[in-house]
């Protein structure tokens, strides 16, 4: 494909001469435009890969032009022409972005060079870019990673799953995928073409799931001053994923079985049933059996969800995975902070694969995060141990069996999330946005586990 400058110049003389001088050495496309505005519009409607603008232009000057062009589009790659005696502004645009500049009057050879290179720089951007989309598209199972013979019986599991419309439980330890799981299954249905409506069950105060699943007539209750559709239609046609059912009251495990056995929904203060066309899919961390011997999950409900069952495994079933997981991890958080990929030391990549990962997947993956996040150059090594990663890095001290394993293993959780929130909070100066950006917690998940470990998130704020 064929390089395309524009030019960008309030002299139309000095306009045709750079084409005239440029074209007759560079093999590429040229563009003019005598105003900033011009150039904008050029840009909008036209593919550019690099601009060559003046510094001093009535209305918008070259700065400003400069600013827009990256806010349209940061890969394209911007020169400034300068008069003499206004270096200056040339270092005030290298600072907002320029990649060069040259003054006025032009030395031919120079100018042509720094063409080739802006051109070469733009062709190095766009194969990154492309090469970054291709690593974030969210394709069927790129973002379920594993060759063991656990996994692969996973995705089997939810290809043949994916080709009818049963109902789906998933059940795992959390921190296994069971939501990527569900997001596969229906990513490869044929109801693919509709989004997937997820509930976090246990998020939702009781009183609230109700209507927030089925939703509500006017006048229900008090404030109900308008009719709400619930989740359950808003997935009509598609799929709705129910995550940590096991967490549902007795009351509303009533009204989803009625969904199954009926296929119909009643809004609350409504005497009408509405039909819908909704796969269901739930996943839990918990015992169901043991759920239903206490009678705390209806039986009748557990047979209608559990028509088509996948098992994710934990980690520790897994660990040949491991070193294919933390590539994936690697490439997805570069990918998201728009920086190229860091790589694993082999020494640290020894040291996960030796320790214990009680969150499973989802520990690994926010450890990689913060490593990411603490780690100035290409390679994490085990320096990266000497900022206070042991406790995070190695498995826990075995304290003997004077306590149960699970409360050595929420030990292990709570110590782990207190020291990656710690070092989190200490890189980002105690921002939660950024904080909840870096991790990939959601910015009111976050909030809710600083409450709950009591952090006082100001003692890190600059």
């Amino acid at each position: 494909m064929t390089d395309t400058l524009l030019i960008v110049d309030d002299e139309n003389d000095l306009l045709h001469g750079l084409k005239r001088i440029i074209t007759s050495v560079i093999d590429c496309r040229i563009l003019l435009a005598n105003s900033s505005d011009i150039a904008l519009g050029v840009i909008s409607e036209e593919p550019v890969d690099v601009v060559l603008t003046d510094i001093n232009m009535p209305g918008m000057d070259g700065i400003s032009l400069l600013r827009k062009i990256k806010e349209t589009d940061p890969a394209i790659t911007v020169m400034i022409m300068t008069a003499y005696g206004t270096i200056e502004r040339a270092v005030e645009a290298i600072k907002a972005g320029a990649y060069d500049f040259i003054q006025k009057p032009f030395d031919e050879e120079r100018l042509l060079h720094l063409l080739r290179k802006g051109f070469e720089r733009n062709r190095l951007v766009r194969e990154n870019e492309r090469l970054m989309q291709k690593v974030c598209e969210s394709e069927p199972f790129s973002h379920m990673v594993g060759k063991s013979a656990p996994m692969q019986k996973t995705f089997k599991a939810i290809r043949m799953l994916a080709r009818t419309d049963v109902t789906v439980l998933v059940l795992g330890a959390t921190g296994t995928g069971k939501d990527l799981a569900a997001r596969a299954i229906h990513d490869i249905s044929h109801r693919r073409r509709r989004p997937m409506v997820t509930v976090n069950c246990p998020a939702l105060p009781e009183n609230l799931l109700e209507s927030e699943l089925f939703g509500y007539v006017k006048g229900a209750f008090t404030n109900a001053d308008r009719s709400k559709e619930g989740l359950f239609e808003n997935a009509h046609g598609s799929t709705i994923f129910l995550d940590e059912i096991g967490d549902l009251s007795p009351s509303v495990q009533t009204k989803l079985l009625r969904v199954l056995q009926e296929k119909e929904i009643k809004p609350l203060g409504s005497n009408n049933s509405r039909e819908v066309d909704v796969r269901i899919i739930a996943a839990t961390n918990r015992n169901l059996q043991k759920k239903m011997e206490s009678h705390q999950f209806r039986e009748d409900l557990y047979y209608r969800l559990n028509v088509g069952t996948i098992r994710m495994p934990s980690l520790s079933e897994i660990k040949e995975d491991i070193p294919l997981l933390v590539e994936y991890f690697l490439e997805k958080t570069a990918c998201e902070q728009n920086i190229p990929p860091k790589q694993i030391s082999p020494e640290v990549m020894n040291t996960l694969m030796a320790r214990e990962w009680p969150g499973n997947i989802r520990e690994l993956e926010n450890t990689i995060r913060g490593w990411y996040a603490m780690t100035p150059g290409a390679v994490i090594t085990r320096d990266i141990f000497s900022q206070g990663e042991d406790s995070v890095s190695e498995a826990p001290a075995f304290c003997g069996f004077g306590r149960s394993y699970k409360k050595l293993k929420e030990d292990a959780i709570e110590q782990f999330t207190l020291n990656y929130l710690n070092h989190l909070f200490q890189h980002t100066g105690g921002n939660i946005s950024l904080s909840a950006k870096l991790s990939g917690i959601k910015r009111q998940s976050l909030q809710k586990i600083v409450k709950r470990y009591h952090i006082d998130i100001n003692r890190f704020r600059k």
